[in-house]
């Protein structure tokens, strides 16, 4: 009898692992919805438009902002129980505007244009961070078909429109924006209060290329500086997976804590043949910068 009891709990440990682990339909669970759901913010009118928000982003002039930071965690947590943690809070960053093209036939396109990017919550209230250059990728005069809200979308499908913008910085792509939460309490990561080191484990949920919530693993590759728009900036180079769309996602430590924020990609060439990918370099920007843009501002 008690065989038998043991192996029926076993196989129901197994059944609702196996029933915890559903196949997600990235077009039905969030693409579609998105779209949807940004263009009832559209139609209801009660958004910032891309021309209204372009006076608040700025390449830098920001002073301090009060964010109550949730203080770093120490315990270590298992992949599965850091994705499962850490996805809550990272969100999806999207612009979105109505077509209105008018085709030969004199009908007008009700389409809903979305270009969905990563973001992350810092702040309870409704504090998220993403990069400068997903900002201002919204309020850019080459932005033609998604000028209407930049909106920011939970998990859960919830969404939400920006409605200011706290903190920019074109030097380290960072930009820090509050959505109108309508008094709801959102998933705040906690925040390292120190750099990473080279060899340190890193983790990453994002949304490349439509893939939304996908998650990678890897370690700090390298630590160096670099030249860009308005002097040197550290870099932190790792080797978990990401890619367009994962703009402005978290770097993740073992605890749970951001260490980074996503920037960008640069694909490493052989030098006599620029046809073949050695490999690619993942720049992300170092939490450093992050806190530093909070207390101090950018002047």
């Amino acid at each position: 009898m008690k065989y038998f009891l043991k192996i029926f709990l076993l196989l129901l440990v197994v059944t609702s692992t196996v029933q915890a682990q559903n196949y997600k339909s990235n077009i039905r669970q969030y693409k579609v919805p998105l779209a949807l759901k940004a263009g009832k913010l559209i139609d209801s009118g009660n958004v910032i438009s891309a021309d209204a928000l372009s006076p608040s982003v700025k390449k830098k002039g920001y002073g301090p902002v009060a964010i109550d930071l949730k203080s770093p965690k120490k315990k270590s947590l298992t992949p599965g129980e850091l994705y499962n943690r850490v996805s809550e809070s990272i969100v999806i960053v999207s612009p979105a505007g109505r077509c209105g093209e008018v085709n030969a036939k004199g009908n007008v396109c009700d389409k809903v244009h979305t270009y969905p990017a990563s973001g992350y919550i810092i702040g309870s209230e409704g504090i998220i961070v993403t990069n400068y250059h997903v900002l201002n990728g919204y309020v850019t005069k080459y932005n033609k078909e998604a000028r209407d809200v930049m909106v920011v979308m939970l998990k859960d499908g919830t969404i939400f429109p920006v409605t200011e913008v706290l903190l920019a910085d074109q030097k380290n792509d960072l930009a820090i924006i509050k959505v109108d939460t309508n008094g709801t309490e959102l998933p705040a990561l906690p925040v390292a209060t120190k750099d990473a080191e080279i060899g340190d484990p890193v983790y990453i949920v994002s949304h490349p290329k439509g893939y939304f919530y996908a998650f990678s693993s890897g370690m700090v590759t390298d630590k160096f500086s670099e030249i860009t728009f308005g002097g040197y900036r550290n870099i932190m180079a790792i080797s978990a997976d990401y890619a367009a769309g994962s703009s402005g996602s978290a770097i993740i430590d073992q605890f749970g804590n951001v260490i980074g924020t996503v920037s960008y990609t640069k694909t490493l060439q052989h030098s006599d043949d620029e046809t073949k990918t050695q490999m690619v370099l993942k720049a992300t920007i170092p939490v450093s910068a992050l806190t530093e843009l909070i207390n101090e501002g950018n002047k």
